[in-house]
């Protein structure tokens, strides 16, 4: 990985995705979401390269390529671990994960190596109401962008540089995304319009980059894209048809990648928020065929 200085104190560690990392003083550092677990050898050496250790983890979500990547920094360096209140609740044990992840089977969440490294204790919780933590030496803002998922958070350096984790996609990144993952659309779409109020010198995205200044437009252009693809979305809803219908017919109007039973299982996840947003604003009506849960057009009748 590349090391680059943003600003001060505030490093990112580029590879596949951007990691975070905060200088506390010459010798340790705190890393800001250190990604998945194929990322942490490397991740590892150009830290200890940088002559710093590890003493401190913040993760904006538990999402696996944020949080997995934790256990590693934690059972080798002893690395406190923080998440905000809700990513911390999820990832206590193997039952509260499996809540989360409504459609994996137990036997999944207790056997697949990436979601068990999800799991485990949570040293330090940003509480509800908490927009400042104390954490391993330094004092990190804490901004709520709920949405992605359930307490998403942006960690603000003591440089003023915004860590948005997921909130927002670049362009680059933004121009190639299909469906843009969201656990909760409404926050979402709060949180982008949020993003635009911020006054930070730098932000940092882990999908994947670095802007200095204004993200206005940004922010705007992610929740454009939202509105395309819930436009495209309800279109597709031309008669009743149930769930597995609505996701048969997204994945094929956008020719998504499956390929695997796991991989249609995260298809679901994905597509599910949207279907759950136009259901609750109205945009398509929720029905029952023959006791399947349903969708159909908003007034549909059939002659």
């Amino acid at each position: 990985m590349t090391l680059t200085n943003v600003k001060g104190n505030t490093w990112v560690a580029d590879g596949p995705q951007l990691i975070g990392i905060y200088a506390v003083n010459d010798k340790e550092c705190v890393i800001l979401d250190p990604g998945s677990g194929k990322l942490q050898a490397d991740l590892d050496e150009t830290i200890r390269s940088a002559g710093w250790t590890p003493v401190g983890v913040i993760c904006t979500h538990m999402h696996y390529d944020h949080h997995e990547g934790t256990k590693y920094f934690r059972e080798k360096y002893g690395a406190l671990s923080c998440l905000p209140q809700l990513e911390a609740d999820i990832v206590r044990s193997e039952q509260s994960l499996k809540n989360h992840l409504f459609n994996f089977t137990m036997g999944l969440i207790r056997t697949y190596p990436r979601l068990q490294a999800l799991v485990g204790p949570v040293d330090r919780v940003i509480e509800f109401g908490e927009t400042e933590i104390d954490f391993c030496g330094a004092t990190f803002g804490i901004v709520r962008t709920p949405g992605h998922s359930p307490d998403h958070i942006c960690i603000v350096t003591p440089d003023n540089v915004c860590f948005a984790g997921d909130t927002l996609m670049t362009e680059e990144v933004l121009k190639d995304s299909m469906v843009p993952f969201v656990y909760d659309m409404t926050d979402d779409l709060t949180s982008k319009e949020l993003m635009k109020t911020l006054a930070c010198d730098a932000y940092i995205f882990c999908h994947k980059g670095l802007v200095y200044g204004s993200i206005a437009h940004l922010a705007q252009a992610n929740i454009d894209r939202i509105r395309t693809q819930l436009a495209a979305i309800t279109a597709l809803v031309d008669k009743p048809m149930t769930y597995s219908d609505f996701y048969g017919a997204v994945v094929t109007a956008m020719d998504l990648p499956v390929g695997h039973p796991h991989r249609a299982q995260h298809l679901e996840r994905y597509i599910r928020p949207y279907l759950e947003y136009l259901v609750d604003t109205g945009a398509i009506e929720l029905i029952d065929i023959n006791g399947a849960p349903a969708v159909q057009p908003v007034g549909w009748s059939h002659e």
